[in-house]
């Protein structure tokens, strides 16, 4: 499980910073939080593959977070994508894509859907391809969750911008305990479909004995599951510290530093002090800041990073194709 930052900038691009886009690598899946110009170029930097399942999660219609979303889907379709796509954001998602579809000629050949959170009806608007008229089934939304498979669940909260905008949180679910293959042999289980039975934790019958993986230490206890926060724009606020309770990598946007927090204010957006004190408060393991307005450069970016340590020691400044690692 990996992070891979393809844009730190905000609202302008730099040489150095790609406008916001994170990335999320998990077993055979890829989810990107926001989409911003030209993420299509950093994903190929970055070594991601063009083919693998994706979940897109758009956090609101700032143009820097969502205008390489069209791009990105053209480059699938010449790509010749047989992958699946799903994308989360606000309600008229399906409207902004459907407007490319229609004078642009965004037809996806592969399999595409579009998922509205609708906050104000509590409810997920669903659209199982672009030429959709109307959409296929509305969900009623639970405890904030949008998704949730077998192994993780995706859920979001509104948060304090100028615009509609989300945060989002990726939880995955207890993971099996480790495997010991010694143990197995011991009591005679031949290597076959029934290790990987004991290895997810499953109670097997062999030869008329039932065999309990934990119980005979075959596999260890289950492990907590690991949690990334992604926080979008936002100025601080309460909800964003509920929904990233004991993550383990916060990813907060740090547009300012401390000296223009009366401008962070004003525009609905995070100083670094900022960003670190929310991880204080929701008990997070490390911040990743990003989002950085293009005024710092250099020796300005270490004062960002010195004013979110002096509150939350554990912080790194994201860097575009940085990739920090959960073991």
């Amino acid at each position: 499980m990996e992070i891979i930052i393809l844009g730190s900038s905000a609202a302008i691009p730099v040489r150095e910073r790609n406008l916001s886009s994170t990335a999320l690598k998990y077993k055979s899946e890829l989810l990107l939080f926001d989409c911003g110009e030209d993420t299509q170029r950093k994903l190929v930097e970055a070594g991601l593959k063009f083919n693998k399942p994706l979940k897109i999660l758009i956090s609101h219609f700032h143009g820097d977070h969502i205008i390489g979303l069209p791009g990105l889907l053209f480059r699938f379709g010449l790509n010749r994508r047989t992958a699946p796509v799903t994308i989360f954001g606000p309600v008229n998602l399906f409207l902004y894509l459907s407007v490319h579809r229609k004078v642009l000629g965004l037809k996806p050949n592969y399999p595409i859907t579009v998922i509205e959170i609708d906050d104000k009806q509590n409810q997920l608007i669903i659209y199982e391809s672009l030429d959709s008229e109307l959409p296929k089934v509305k969900l009623n939304i639970k405890e904030n969750t949008i998704f949730d498979g077998s192994k993780y669940a995706l859920k979001y909260t509104l948060v304090d911008h100028s615009v509609l905008a989300f945060a989002y949180s990726f939880i995955e679910k207890p993971r099996s305990g480790k495997f010991n293959p010694e143990k197995a042999k011991e009591l005679g289980i031949p290597e076959s479909v029934l290790w990987k039975k004991l290895q997810e934790g499953e109670c097997i019958d062999y030869n008329g004995t039932l065999i309990d993986p934990i119980k005979e230490n075959i596999v260890a206890p289950k492990r907590k599951g690991r949690k990334v926060t992604y926080s979008g724009d936002t100025s601080p606020c309460k909800s964003l510290i509920e929904l990233g309770k004991n993550s383990d990598i916060l990813v907060h946007e740090a547009t300012f530093s401390k000296e223009l927090s009366d401008m962070a204010i004003e525009k609905k957006h995070s100083t670094a002090t900022d960003a670190a004190t929310d991880a204080k408060k929701m008990g997070a393991k490390q911040l990743i800041l990003t989002h950085i307005s293009s005024r710092y450069r250099d020796d300005s970016l270490l004062k960002l990073l010195e004013e979110a340590k002096e509150v939350f020691p554990n912080t790194l400044i994201a860097e575009d194709l940085m990739r920090v690692e959960l073991k």
